[in-house]
């Protein structure tokens, strides 16, 4: 693969921008941690404003805090530097009662300010809800009444190597890089955190996105058995858990097929290509879900040993529900793979779909390509994030910083090492489901909030409810909730403000 497809699987559906090259990261801090510097780290900055939003017809103050916390090892020295940005309620009674939850993108090599300013935060990037351009600069940002700050205080999380993140002292940030590595240095950041803003007794939840999934799942764990902090929630949006339920290994492996065909059906039916015709998205998506799990995962399930007739009725009901030719479905061995899709779907028009958000389309440079030039959703939404990120930084949080912010690493992707527990000669996929359900055993009031976009080709919803029907966790304990937009579902305003009432009443207990 090459080009634009190889970037997309090498990003693990991060949202937006091209790799962060070394040479553009100042002297002395280069994202691999080559060079050092030799001077002590400077003391750490905190920057603090005070706001208000209006939401749900009441009118909320509350303070907002941009600062450095640092990590130190056992004898003291200084190990990492994490740049936050919190958001604390103002006039509590008693803090400690209010939730607390810590939030981040995934990558991995990713920052939060996806997150940060499409969903959680106070403020909100205006982009247009139906997945069209919105243009060019000036960019504006927005009073967000759907901040989850209406039902938890909220610190963004920019793991080592994002953000303003860095090392510091002997540690490089690529010391950083890895599953275990990750894992544990955000642990390190919660725990810090809580200690700095006396926080430890509040409800705790972490929310994760994409790669995400596997980090917040990893953390339960390390925060609940090794650092004795309960969580009450995990809140899990377009998040990878079983890679092997997604779309990045497919050799051998058919469970990726089928659990992306629905969404492969979403998308067709979205862009008018069906041949057929349903009453709603949802009575299509119901008949092709009882076919994926059913009569096609048995098809694949037989291989080679599939006669031509029956390749043919197959591949017949794959066209049904996906508008791509017959010919096409069987030269593909009736294995639809969601990258080469977002391709050969629109190819009659010239264009292509994203792959982290089918609803977006533009036109093709190379028409006969295997895979997209590029992924339209990401050159339709990166750019209006960092503009603001940055406005937004100086001018509404008073931090002058100088520095640049990196929203994506691409130097972290690629290098990101392999759990510590998964280096044998059989390794196989990446699965943290059972991290995520031994907590929910060691802690029965865990809970576990799990949000799909109908749209997302990369953790397609299908998938999502896989992953969480075969964890192993109590299923009273899980709340799936799907949503009709892409992989990051809250750039669709109905789907934002569902979300949010969603997840505000999963913290709420309701």
């Amino acid at each position: 693969m090459r080009n634009a497809t190889l970037a997309i699987l090498l990003t693990l559906f991060v949202s937006t921008t091209a790799a962060v090259r070394a040479d553009d990261a100042p002297k002395g801090d280069k994202p691999g941690g080559a060079e050092k510097a030799a001077a002590a780290p400077a003391a750490p900055r905190k920057f603090v404003t005070h706001h208000r939003f209006t939401a749900g017809g009441a009118d909320i103050p509350y303070i907002a805090t941009a600062e450095d916390i640092d990590l130190k090892d056992r004898d003291g020295k200084p190990t990492a530097r994490f740049f936050t940005i919190s958001y604390m309620a103002e006039g509590v009674k008693r803090q400690e009662d209010r939730p607390i939850t810590f939030f981040f993108n995934g990558g991995p090599g990713s920052s939060s300010v996806w997150l940060h300013l499409g969903f959680v935060g106070p403020k909100r990037i205006d982009i247009p809800s139906d997945a069209q351009d919105p243009g060019a600069p000036p960019y504006r940002l927005k009073d967000n009444p759907s901040s989850l700050l209406r039902f938890t205080d909220l610190v963004e999380v920019d793991p080592i190597g994002t953000g303003f993140s860095r090392a510091l002292g002997e540690k490089k940030d690529a010391d950083f890089w890895g599953y275990d590595e990750d894992a544990d240095s955000v642990a390190d950041f919660i725990r810090a955190f809580l200690t700095v803003h006396d926080r430890w007794n509040s409800p705790k939840y972490v929310l994760g996105e994409s790669y995400g999934g596997i980090r917040g799942s990893m953390l339960v764990p390390r925060l609940q058995g090794q650092m004795n902090i309960g969580l009450n929630g995990v809140i899990l949006i377009s998040p990878a858990i079983n890679m092997g339920a997604l779309p990045f290994a497919t050799g051998g492996n058919d469970l990726t097929y089928v659990t992306h065909l629905p969404t492969l059906a979403a998308t067709a039916w979205y862009h008018k290509k069906l041949p057929d015709s349903w009453p709603n998205l949802q009575a299509l998506l119901t008949e092709v879900e009882q076919f994926a799990s059913g009569e096609y995962l048995q098809a694949l399930f037989r291989g080679d040993s599939l006669s031509q007739v029956e390749k043919g009725q197959i591949a017949d009901k794959l066209h049904r529900y996906t508008g791509v030719s017959k010919p096409y479905i069987l030269n593909s061995d009736l294995r639809l793979y969601a990258p080469r899709f977002a391709k050969e779907l629109l190819r009659d028009e010239g264009r292509a779909t994203g792959f982290l958000d089918s609803r977006y389309a533009q036109k093709e440079l190379d028409n006969a390509s295997e895979f997209p030039n590029s992924d339209p959703f990401d050159a339709k939404t990166g750019p209006i994030y960092v503009s603001l990120f940055h406005q937004y930084l100086r001018n509404d949080l008073g931090a002058d910083i100088q520095e640049p912010y990196l929203p994506q690493n691409g130097e972290a992707n690629q290098s990101w090492k392999r759990r510590k527990n998964a280096a044998g000669a059989f390794a196989g996929f990446v699965d943290v489901t059972a991290d995520l359900a031994q907590g929910t055993k060691d802690n029965e009031a865990l809970r576990v909030f799990t949000a799909s976009g109908y749209y997302d080709l990369a953790t397609a919803y299908f998938a999502n409810a896989y992953m969480l029907h075969h964890s192993g966790i109590d299923p009273a304990r899980v709340t799936i909730r799907n949503y009709p937009a892409g992989h990051m579902m809250y750039l669709n305003q109905g789907s934002l403000e569902q979300m949010s009432r969603d997840i505000g009443e999963f913290i709420q207990g309701k």
